[in-house]
């Protein structure tokens, strides 16, 4: 057998596995309670009307279905997403859109496209792993950018201050890679000025905008807000945001279907991107969810889900604020949508460290520091609180608030109150 290590490309050696995906196997007792995994309510799902768009297909495009198809994907499903995404205030034609294999698709070929090794792609301070995994893998780089203290988006003061240290000393930026919509981890949700700010910055500097948008329906509460996509083609349409959307929050996550959005050039490199990866994404499930699309009944799946996630949501937070410890040190988010919130814990917890007793305490969350690309705060958490029911957000709080606090009377007590053994 002869050495695998020496055989691997730069690239192999590059990718990483993802920390959530690891952190879930510990979750798999099935007592535990997992606030970790970004799970839609599986309540959610339309069994029964998948299970007749299915029988459509099967009656109406058998052998169309079963058939390879065309990288650019299915006209039925693409002129169902010009339908949906105008509804949306987005104008789009045929040639703007990309069918793929779910949004990670797509995140895996934004730096296959536009990174070279070393190049930097602008991502926020914490940003989505996948994103990041998927951007390390083409040995590019993360330029981190803090959020602003009223968490509506960047600190566009710091982006500006960063972002010429870069160019200052060399280095080649790419692209801004952005979720405005309820962000991955920390559930914020970008301004309406930040949104135009950001879109000036890149029109000025000359870059790209990767608009990551998998939970932009999941509003429940506020108002909806103009995407990046959108603002950019209602004013100077220059064409320099690609939008990245998925069914997995919005439908079921196991359709493994997303689209991108942008100007037919990158939609033809796209193409010729994902020729070399699949030839073609899943026929079958494009032609299944152009027939459920069809029925418009995704519009009030979308209107369900919202107010069950509100619920639940508020539900979280209303147990946090009962369970935790009151400190100014400890902190969350409270998202007008999507699917987490952002736990901060005083700077002296370790929430690497703190894993192992919650997932003994029968409760799980996802390390913060996953999210960063170097230089990552320890004391930070993602909470979902989508897939849980209401017993157990409410049992799994209190099992997480009971670890927190032993772990700030445990460093409260200082050397004196550790055993022996601990010593």
């Amino acid at each position: 057998m002869p050495d695998l290590e020496k055989l691997l490309s730069k690239n192999a050696r590059n990718m990483r596995k993802s920390v959530i995906r690891e952190l879930l196997k510990l979750t798999t007792q099935p007592d535990i309670i997992s606030f970790a995994g970004g799970l839609p309510a599986p309540e959610t799902f339309p069994v029964e009307d998948l299970r007749r768009a299915a029988d459509e297909v099967f009656t109406k495009h058998a052998f169309k279905a079963l058939q390879y198809g065309t990288t650019e994907g299915d006209d039925d499903l693409r002129n169902e997403l010009v339908i949906f995404e105008g509804r949306g205030g987005v104008k789009l034609a045929l040639d703007n859109i990309l069918v793929v294999s779910a949004s990670q698709q797509a995140l895996d070929m934004m730096p296959k496209l536009f990174v070279d090794p070393g190049d930097y792609v602008i991502a926020g301070r914490p940003t989505y792993v996948g994103a990041i995994q998927a951007i390390t893998a083409y040995q590019g780089r993360v330029l981190g950018i803090p959020f602003s203290p009223e968490n509506d988006g960047f600190d566009m003061d710091e982006l500006e201050r960063r972002f010429g240290r870069a160019v200052h000393s060399r280095q080649r930026v790419k692209y801004i890679y952005v979720i405005p919509d309820f962000q991955n981890p920390s559930g914020i949700c970008w301004s309406l000025p930040k949104r135009r700010a950001l879109l000036e910055f890149a029109y000025r500097n000359e870059l790209l905008i990767v608009e990551d948008s998998p939970y932009r329906e999941i509003r429940f509460i506020g108002e909806h807000i103009p995407s990046i996509y959108q603002l950019d083609q209602e004013g100077q349409n220059r064409g320099i945001v690609i939008g990245l959307k998925t069914f997995s929050k919005i439908l079921v996550p196991g359709a493994r279907v997303g689209w991108v959005m942008a100007k037919p050039e990158i939609i033809s490199k796209l193409v010729t991107a994902k020729q070399a990866m699949d030839l073609c994404t899943n026929v079958f499930a494009q032609k299944w969810l152009a027939e459920y699309l069809k029925t418009g009944k995704i519009y009030g799946l979308i209107e369900n889900t919202c107010a069950n996630y509100r619920a639940k949501r508020n539900l979280m937070i209303e147990m946090f604020k009962l369970y935790m410890p009151k400190r100014w040190d400890l902190r969350w988010t409270e998202p007008e949508g999507g699917l987490f919130l952002w736990l901060s814990l005083p700077k002296y917890i370790n929430t690497d460290a703190m894993i192992h007793k919650a997932v003994a305490r029968k409760v799980a969350y996802v390390i913060g520091s996953a999210f960063y690309f170097d230089e990552p705060e320890m004391n930070a958490m993602r909470i979902n609180f989508s897939y849980s029911t209401h017993e157990q957000i409410e049992e799994g709080v209190k099992r997480l608030a009971a670890v927190i606090t032993e772990e700030i009377a445990a460093h409260e007590a200082g050397p004196r109150g550790q055993t022996q053994a601990e010593i």
